[in-house]
């Protein structure tokens, strides 16, 4: 089996571009002045294989040469610049993070999908994968066969007994698919791989059943061996490319890239948590307590601020006319749009009670229990034929069609001291303050950091 093809498949799917790295920007009213500022009052930093000390601790030129390619693919024009700072930034509030955010939850829970570590190594791989491309590729046809194959020494045989051992009985009901500590003990002694690859001469079922999710150990329990050894093959693909860039870079500044991939998703989550990048109903523990911690005056000068958020159909005058199949709808349709009386249509053809008053519905005011022909009448453009509806009737009712005209609607705004105000200005100056908030944390992080710059990575 030729894995390269496959391996660039999954790769492509698990690397992440940082586009929302502009997104924070914009969110926080950073501008370019900002980030040369940094790289002028900086100290300077002459090691060639760092771009940057923060607090003492390195980053280093992979990191910020990788960052800024990725970062190029959805805007071409960003600058080593700005991605240097988002970096350095990244560092400082991913340390914030883990202590001042440890109650809230700054990764997704991983029942279902990918284990964090793994997603984050998928995602280094594919990272290398996307801008190494050419050099792994000239590396991997130096290979027997010119593919990765050439690392495979031997396939395990993986009897039934063995399996049995790990997974339990292969007839038995199963409603979770975990192993228990004597199961994996087990697991790691079982060798589904052996390679020529000097950091992994071997690869245990141990290590490829903790990096699949829920529908991954489901073909383990199921005894799939040719699904095992593909996962196993693919793994061994992800070392390969890791171990490429070990020789290359060096394993302290694979190490930094990888951290600097965790800390982009944590940060990320962090944004999240605090409303950026997310509409104002997304569901956050942090805005929830911000947005129940403003008070009613903050909710009426928003009300006076923001009225046009808050624009509402009050009432409309409309017609309508019933007819008894989409055909017949449809032909009235065509009538009125060409210049026939709604009104004079509605005495002719409709079955409603209300056909002598031509389908006149009179005034229609918003109050909390609409009809469900009342409900059609307030999303309809004032002046214009509807389109014909199908009547809500029940399994046994004749079914029937409407053909609605708004002869008139009147706007105003909702209550100031409505609920739905209140929510709505609520969750919006949470997000304010929550955004206000990370920006404010953003600026003292790096006010207060020691940061060495390599002028030099800038260029």
């Amino acid at each position: 089996m030729r894995i390269g093809a496959k391996l660039a498949k999954r790769l492509a799917n698990t690397c992440q571009k940082v586009s929302w790295l502009m997104l924070f920007i914009s969110a926080l009213g950073i501008s370019a002045y900002s980030f040369s500022a940094l790289a002028q009052t900086a100290s300077a930093l002459h090691d060639p294989k760092l771009a940057a000390r923060i607090n003492g601790a390195p980053l280093y030129i992979l990191t910020l040469d990788v960052m800024t390619r990725m970062a190029q693919l959805s805007h071409p024009k960003i600058s080593r610049t700005v991605v240097l700072e988002s970096l350095i930034a990244n560092r400082l509030l991913a340390q914030a993070a883990r202590s001042d955010f440890a109650q809230y939850h700054l990764t997704t829970a991983n029942r279902v999908g990918f284990a964090p570590e793994v997603a984050l190594d998928d995602q280094l791989s594919g990272t290398l994968r996307t801008v190494y491309r050419d050099q792994i590729e000239t590396s991997i046809k130096t290979l027997a066969g010119g593919n990765l194959n050439a690392l495979v020494l031997e396939q395990g045989k993986l009897s039934t007994a063995e399996l049995d051992l790990v997974f339990g009985p292969g007839d038995k009901l199963l409603l979770d698919y975990n192993l228990n500590p004597a199961q994996l003990a087990m697991a790691k002694r079982l060798i589904v791989l052996r390679s020529s690859l000097p950091s992994t001469p071997r690869i245990s079922l141990y290590a490829i059943f903790i990096r699949q999710n829920v529908q991954g150990r489901v073909e383990f329990f199921n005894r799939n061996r040719d699904f095992m050894r593909q996962q196993a093959v693919l793994y061994l693909g992800n070392l390969y490319l890791q171990e490429w860039a070990r020789q290359h870079f060096g394993a302290a500044a694979l190490a930094d890239l990888r951290q600097a991939l965790a800390e982009q998703s944590e940060v990320h989550a962090l944004m999240s948590l605090h409303g950026i990048g997310a509409d104002i109903d997304a569901e956050s523990k942090l805005l929830n307590a911000l947005a129940a911690q403003v008070t009613q005056a903050e909710v009426l000068s928003y009300f006076q601020s923001h009225k046009e958020e808050f624009k509402r159909i009050i009432s409309v005058k409309a017609r309508h006319i019933r007819l008894a199949d989409e055909a017949s709808a449809r032909q009235v349709i065509a009538a009125a749009n060409q210049g026939a009386s709604f009104t004079q249509l509605a005495q002719r053809y409709s079955t409603a009670a209300d056909a002598r008053q031509g389908g006149d519905l009179g005034l229609i005011e918003h109050t909390e229990k609409l009809s469900w022909l009342a409900e059609l009448a307030f999303i309809q453009d004032e002046g214009k034929v509807s389109a014909p509806f199908r009547a809500a009737v029940g399994p046994k009712e004749e079914a029937y069609w409407e053909v609605m005209l708004v002869e008139k609607r009147q706007e105003g705004y909702q209550d100031p001291a409505s609920e739905t105000v209140r929510y709505q200005a609520g969750r919006a100056l949470a997000q304010e303050k929550a955004i206000k908030q990370i920006s404010v944390l953003r600026q003292q992080l790096l006010k207060n950091a020691k940061i060495d710059i390599n002028r030099q990575a800038l260029n």
